[in-house]
């Protein structure tokens, strides 16, 4: 039954719809087609492996060369469960070629459709590791990003570096006459979809701080810095890492003079005014 609501989830973007339709004038229909086999493997890697921690998924979205899992928990769900639903999709390549270099041998001799289908499979694997957003490698790169500095600078770092090596990427195909049509409209899909992301990061960032303040975080390590008092709300708020507590001594006001994370994000959400001085804070607690 969850197999089956993978597919009436999927939706076709525009793109694809359109690599559809030059498919058929250029007589490619059959490599288009194994191509969409291999990308809807791909994507239901991902669907079951974020089924598995009963994410919410809202829809499916297929184009040429992967696609999107629409979902509520995206960028703010624990690392270890993001990762795995990354890595899901570039594992099902694995078996699949597996599956694929075994029947070749049997069958003894050169065949076409599984050479293609091959082909396709390091191709998809390839593509979607480069580390350009919102691909798989992009993904995981923000994860890795997140490892070491806080969500809010972490996603913007990516999106950045995404942009700059798409360009750069863009270019050298362009000067070394690489670039086909497909590749123009990938290049172009690509660059709109990192100028969207970058353009709702801070809707983002909300809803990252949201999931935080309606889920806690009973667990993770603890980072303890001292703040200045001057210091606001919202400056705490951009300095959360994911899977960490935080702990904010005030500098001035004595060693019981702690703020957590837990009391800047109920202040944030129930009061509504992030641009208080920290020591206010501190103040209303007592």
């Amino acid at each position: 039954m969850k197999n089956l609501d993978f597919f009436t989830q999927l939706h076709l973007h525009p793109i694809l719809i359109l690599f559809i339709f030059t498919s058929l004038i250029t007589g490619a229909f059959v490599e288009l087609l194994i191509l969409f086999g291999m990308v809807t493997i791909h994507e239901w890697g991902h669907y079951r492996m974020a089924r598995k921690f009963e994410w919410r998924i809202q829809g499916v979205t297929l184009w040429l060369f992967g696609g999107t899992i629409k979902c509520e928990e995206h960028g703010s769900r624990p690392l270890r469960e993001q990762l795995a639903v990354t890595l899901a999709g570039p594992f099902q390549h694995v078996w699949v070629l597996l599956l694929l270099i075994p029947i070749e041998q049997m069958l003894a001799g050169t065949q076409p459709l599984i050479d293609i289908a091959i082909y396709y499979n390091w191709l998809l694997l390839g593509f979607n590791l480069i580390p350009i957003w919102p691909l798989d490698g992009g993904k995981l790169l923000f994860y890795g990003c997140c490892r070491f500095l806080p969500y809010r600078t972490a996603h913007h770092a990516v999106i950045l570096f995404s942009i700059c090596f798409l360009v750069m990427l863009i270019i050298l195909l362009t000067y070394f006459s690489l670039f086909t049509l497909h590749g123009c409209l990938l290049g172009a899909f690509l660059l709109l979809e990192n100028r969207i992301e970058w353009k709702r990061r801070y809707y983002s960032f909300i809803r990252y701080l949201m999931h935080r303040h309606r889920a806690g975080l009973s667990t993770g390590k603890i980072i303890r810095r001292v703040v200045e008092p001057h210091m606001t709300i919202w400056d705490l708020l951009t300095t959360f890492r994911s899977d960490r507590q935080h702990a904010f001594f005030i500098k001035g006001l004595g060693e019981k003079a702690i703020v957590s994370d837990a009391d800047c994000l109920y202040y944030y959400f129930n009061k509504g005014n992030p641009h208080i001085p920290v020591k206010e804070l501190v103040t209303i607690k007592k």
